[in-house]
């Protein structure tokens, strides 16, 4: 009942309907949740000061309307070369809510699985990115090696970009991953260039073979 809401209460309530992915915005929170604006109107003086309360930022949920199908692809897109976790339960409650429930919406794409797709994402690589850990990175990363894969970043995003998203994100960074691999970094970055004209088990000049380097 509107006599139980008092600050504390109208602040759970904003973080709840947030985390639910749902738009936060005046215009929409008047058609879907006419109880929770008037209280936070009557505890806060406007719902812009009781979202701010709540820990959110405003200006997010201002900028909510503006969300466009080519908005939403550059944001996944984006979101997908820093390597986050895109599987619809983290983006929907951890990385960016509000981009969830825009993609999900029926005037843009109308699932999340779509809008993956249209940003030029394999869906089901997305979908299976939580089953990625610690040691399945680096057993990849060290095979590579074995391999005499080029360990460059650049090199790597073309053969496997689902590894590298998934290093950057389980070690901070691909130089992270290499290191916890028991691989110098440095000198991967230093060699890449001049490893352009050997091929897979190659003889160099010092009479070592391109499969071997990272042994």
């Amino acid at each position: 009942m509107l006599t139980k809401w008092n600050k504390e209460a109208v602040a759970m309530e904003i973080v709840s309907v947030h985390e639910a992915g749902e738009n936060l915005s005046y215009s929409n929170i008047t058609g879907t949740n006419m109880a929770l604006l008037r209280a936070a109107i009557r505890h806060f003086g406007s719902w812009e000061a009781a979202v701010t309360f709540a820990g959110i930022d405003y200006e997010t949920i201002r900028r909510y309307k503006s969300w466009t199908r080519e908005r939403i692809i550059a944001r996944i897109q984006e979101l997908h070369g820093e390597g986050y976790d895109l599987s619809w339960h983290n983006v929907r409650l951890n990385v960016d809510p509000q981009l969830a429930a825009a993609a999900a919406k029926k005037a843009h794409f109308g699932s999340w699985q779509k809008a993956v797709e249209a940003a030029g994402l394999d869906y089901e690589s997305i979908r299976r990115y939580r089953s990625w850990d610690d040691q399945r990175v680096l057993n990849l990363v060290r095979g590579f090696a074995e391999r005499g894969t080029r360990l460059n970043a650049k090199n790597i995003q073309s053969e496997d970009i689902t590894l590298i998203t998934a290093a950057r994100r389980r070690f901070d960074s691909w130089s992270g991953a290499l290191t916890a691999a028991g691989l110098d970094y440095r000198k991967i970055v230093q060699r890449a260039p001049f490893k352009r004209g050997f091929g897979r088990g190659q003889i160099k000049k010092n009479g070592t073979s391109n499969a071997n380097t990272f042994r």
